[in-house]
């Protein structure tokens, strides 16, 4: 009994289970396990307090613990009717599961997860099951008292990052941000956000080798795990020679009026978009003479192509009024939109288009108003981009448009302060080199 007295006690955090959110515990001090902290203390006879194990929130030294893993072919029946839950209340639970707050439709091969019982209950009849859907959100079945689904969430961690990259012979932005990132997802989001802020300035199809970027971010993690890109704030792209500046700043203190602006305070947004799908690529540009891959003839490609999978987004280049959204043999599904008494766009061979597009509808710019799809004269999927100025057909990409607007001179102040430190960060930052994987001499 005196050397009990002397292990000192555990101290357990009382748990909230149910239906309401809840927190997981910080344990990031514990750099050794409860049994490497007993056996010190059996050697010194000292008085310590233990911090239980906690995992997706639950105090797990106060259940028994089962983990499993969701086989092939398993249904939430397989998961949960070895641990009696009855089939009236599984299919309670796979009802709530698919609600859309929920959105757990099926069980995932491969995924594992934790069951939960009373202590000391000799059938082992879950309370709980935790089911992770990813690195962040879980999904907890609470079958103690009643059958409730929630899903829950990891606590997020946001930090500013700052990252640097290059642009090489054969390269793109995507390969030089996964250089850095090392995430697909997260390069995806990225390469998107940039590719969004410099849509009126920089041709992304375009990018030349010697091309550099530096980017502040706020970057979302999980445990320490990255995961995900919360926006960016700063950003400079040297895009041939010639340097681009854009910061984020707010134009009202409630900071619902919010912008990119360039280093003089001119915002970046200009007339037309450079291109109507995001970060795709171009297959097939304009041309006077271009031998046609389905008529098998030359003649002139007055139209920019860009190649992208079936089903995605294509977006109106600028606001504009549609004069039509039909299918003709040639065009397949196609919208056209009138901008104003100069300029008209039209984009071809959609798979459909977007929920209310319509003759007459009128349509901002960034809207999707179709998908990318192959159909008409086409080969595979694709967005055939035409554009006229003046009732002639031209390319767009060598079409020069006017100046965005600068800020009101009462604001402008306020703004030079504001970007001076981020400007002088981002100056002061070197360029992270592109590094060339060396093959396997072993392969």
């Amino acid at each position: 009994m005196n050397l009990m007295r002397n292990f000192g006690f555990f101290l357990l955090s009382l748990l909230y289970i149910g239906c309401g959110a809840d927190e997981k515990a910080d344990d990031k001090s514990n750099d050794k396990s409860n049994d490497e902290v007993l056996n010190e203390v059996i050697k010194e006879g000292s008085t310590i307090v233990l911090s239980p194990t906690n995992e997706y929130g639950f105090v797990l030294d106060s259940f028994q613990v089962k983990r499993d893993t969701v086989k092939g072919n398993w249904t939430m029946s397989h998961m949960f009717a070895p641990y009696g839950i009855s089939q009236l209340d599984i299919n309670v639970a796979a009802k709530k599961a698919a609600d859309s707050s929920v959105g757990l439709r099926y069980v995932k091969e491969g995924t594992p997860f934790i069951i939960l019982s009373a202590l000391g209950d000799t059938s082992e009849t879950a309370e709980y099951f935790i089911y992770p859907q990813n690195i962040v959100y879980f999904v907890v079945f609470d079958f103690k008292d009643s059958v409730c689904v929630e899903k829950r969430s990891k606590p997020n961690e946001v930090n500013e990052k700052i990252l640097s990259g290059e642009i090489i012979k054969n390269s793109n932005l995507t390969f030089a941000l996964d250089q850095q990132l090392k995430d697909i997802n997260m390069t995806g989001e990225m390469a998107e956000s940039m590719a969004g802020v410099f849509a009126w300035a920089i041709d992304f199809f375009r990018l030349h080798p010697g091309d550099e970027f530096k980017v502040i971010y706020n970057e979302k993690s999980v445990e320490g795990t990255p995961y995900a890109i919360g926006g960016i704030s700063s950003v400079w792209f040297k895009h041939q020679g010639r340097e681009f500046y854009a910061f984020k700043y707010a134009l009202d203190a409630a900071g619902k009026q919010i912008g990119f602006f360039n280093e003089e305070g001119k915002e970046m947004r200009r007339p037309f978009l450079v291109a109507p799908v995001k970060y795709s690529r171009i297959s097939s540009g304009y041309s006077g003479r271009r031998f046609h891959p389905v008529q098998k003839r030359w003649k002139a490609h007055l139209g920019t192509d860009y190649a992208a999978p079936k089903g995605t987004p294509i977006v109106s280049t600028a606001n504009g009024t549609v004069i039509a959204a039909s299918y003709s043999s040639g065009n397949g599904n196609y919208v056209k939109i009138k901008h104003n008494e100069t300029y008209t766009t039209q984009y071809l061979h959609m798979t459909g288009f977007a929920k209310g597009i319509r003759k007459g509808v009128y349509v901002e710019q960034g809207q999707t108003i179709g998908y990318v799809g192959s159909t008409g004269l086409a080969t595979g999927p694709h967005v055939c981009y035409r554009f006229w100025k003046n009732g002639k057909q031209i390319n767009h990409r060598a079409e020069k448009f006017p100046s965005s607007i600068p800020m009101v001179d009462s604001l402008l102040p306020s703004y030079m302060e504001f970007i001076k430190p981020i400007r002088a960060r981002i100056d002061a930052m070197p360029i992270t080199p592109y590094v060339l994987e060396k093959a396997d001499p072993k392969k």
